[in-house]
């Protein structure tokens, strides 16, 4: 059965705002409609999807070439690792400036940084992380090092615009503060920080000589923020908007309208069904093993309850590749082929075999009910399509739901506090490196707790240590093995991020999709000729 989504509905109620686009200050102004994200300056606190809205004005050390995907020279000019793994040297680049006249980047600048990751207050998805370091070491304005407590393979990633360390002006904290800070924070990117307007938009202003010599070809952009797909879509063909984050289902709408899709370089995001109170720890006091998935007949039965193929089709027109673990694509550590080989057997969509699971687990027709929470974010519009099919394809094989639309910081703090083990959430996520995956997914230290035992924490800590490559495949391996074995929780799909243009606008934009915010490199979008 196919979800119930009504688009033509929606792009009705678009068209009544018209459809001539606003070209008149096409080179002046570049406006993207946004699903929303967490408003507040202070990175620290906000996860990396969030971090859509720091991409124009603070920078990170490291960059991502936006078409091969590479590491490569930003705000370092260099990098190493020491033979352990335990220390990292990055030679800064010379002659960057602040915005607002907050003299020259030096190391002062990349250690304050990373102290505000260290605040009790930081949440930001790769705190744990940063809590790992043990000392930054100023060598002198253009050099400083890293020393963490264990080897880490993953820093060009964690420093990186896929990361979330945003390089940030001590000269500005030492004089303004917090309170200056949130005002107007000083950053180095092509783009500086405007003002926002809060629940309703953010605004950057060009920087003329920035100091990469690259120049964004307008000079104004301003992210609005629109929860409502259908407004998004209205804005897009009005001409009020000229780039908007669409779900897969109205953009055939969109294009019908004359618009265009850009996809990022790379398919970089999955999307999963997570599954609260996966706490198998000894002694967790967050376990209840009245939790109906804790029992792993249950978990393979929510999975193969779900037509794949048609959830594809129908929700994201076809783009995109099955997952098979989560966080796991064939060029992360411990990719196994023989997932694939095995899925359909063990995953695959057989509605009778679900219910025979179930009835072996002890729950009659009808007897198991859940919530379905469902949420939009920059990137993530498919959510509450995902959950209506879902619900549906539940309820087929006699499982009661029901379905709850709320905020994504609501749904974080959630799963964060384990006080989730009442629902279900499907959840877009971008590629990270797999050892960093399990930090943030299922170590029982993290952050996320999606699924944790004793193995994994041991394989994790073994892998966490180790630094010779066959080691760490093998360690990577034995985990994604496990997960895939254990039915941890309800993988979906690989799909590249897309967006919609108007053409008469932007006449084309290259980025990668896996810098934090997806849609990014927005000094590289260019004007229609």
């Amino acid at each position: 059965m196919k979800p119930r989504i009504f688009p033509l509905v929606l792009v009705a109620l678009a068209l009544t705002l018209g459809t001539t686009p606003t070209l008149g200050l096409a080179q002046e102004r570049l406006v993207f409609a946004s699903a929303g994200f967490t408003e507040s300056n202070r990175f620290w606190m906000v996860s990396r999807p969030d971090h859509l809205q720091y991409d124009p004005f603070l920078e990170t050390l490291i960059e991502v070439d936006p078409k091969t995907g590479d590491y490569t020279p930003r705000l370092a000019e260099k990098w190493q690792a020491s033979p352990d793994y335990k220390e990292w040297t990055f030679i800064l680049r010379k002659g960057v400036p602040f915005h607002f006249g907050f003299g020259q980047f030096t190391a002062r600048d990349v250690v304050h940084s990373h102290s505000l990751m260290m605040r009790p207050e930081a949440t930001a998805t790769l705190a744990g992380f940063w809590r790992q370091v043990e000392e930054v070491k100023v060598v002198n304005d253009h050099e400083v090092v890293f020393r963490f407590k264990n080897p880490t393979t993953v820093m060009p990633y964690a420093a990186s615009r896929a990361g979330d360390l945003r390089i940030v002006s001590k000269a500005q904290w030492d004089k303004e503060g917090l309170d200056g800070f949130d005002k107007r924070p000083a950053g180095t990117g092509s783009y500086r920080y405007a003002g926002r307007q809060p629940g309703l938009s953010i605004s950057f202003e060009r920087v003329d000589k920035h100091w990469s010599g690259q120049q964004p070809a307008f000079r104004n952009l301003m992210f609005r923020l629109v929860r409502e797909e259908s407004t998004r879509l209205a804005l897009l063909l009005s001409g009020e908007a000229h780039i908007a984050d669409l779900p897969r289902e109205l953009q055939k709408d969109a294009l019908n309208r004359g618009m265009k899709i850009y996809s990022s370089s790379f398919p970089v995001d999955w999307m999963t069904v997570y599954l609260g109170g996966m706490y198998f720890m000894p002694g967790d006091p967050a376990f209840k093993a009245e939790v109906p998935w804790t029992n792993k007949k249950v978990r393979q039965a929510m999975n193969m309850a779900v037509n794949r193929k048609e959830l594809l089709k129908t929700v994201f027109a076809g783009k995109g590749t099955f997952t098979y673990v989560t966080g796991w694509l064939p060029q992360s550590e411990g990719w196994n082929p023989e997932w694939q080989r095995r899925f359909d057997e063990m995953y695959g969509y057989n509605p009778a075999k679900a219910k025979a699971l179930l009835k072996e687990a002890g729950y009659a027709p009808g007897q198991l009910k859940l919530k379905i929470l469902a949420f939009t974010e920059p990137g993530e519009s498919e959510g509450p399509q995902v959950a209506e099919a879902l619900g549906i394809y539940y309820k087929d094989v006699g499982i009661q739901t029901e379905i709850q639309v709320v905020d994504w910081a609501k749904v974080r703090g959630m799963f964060r506090k384990k006080a989730i083990g009442c629902c279900i959430w499907p959840n877009i996520i971008s590629w990270r490196p797999s050892e960093e995956w399990i930090r943030v997914g299922n170590y029982s230290k993290g952050p996320n707790h999606h699924y944790e035992n004793e193995f994994i924490d041991k394989t994790y800590l073994a892998w966490t240590q180790s630094v010779k490559p066959e080691e760490r495949q093998r360690l990577a391996r034995a985990i994604a093995d496990h997960l895939f074995e254990e039915f941890a929780d309800i993988p979906l799909f690989w799909f590249a991020n897309e967006v919609v243009a108007n053409p008469r606008v932007v006449g084309d934009w290259l980025y990668p999709g896996i810098a934090a915010g997806r849609s990014t490199h927005f000094h590289l979008v260019k004007p229609a000729k």
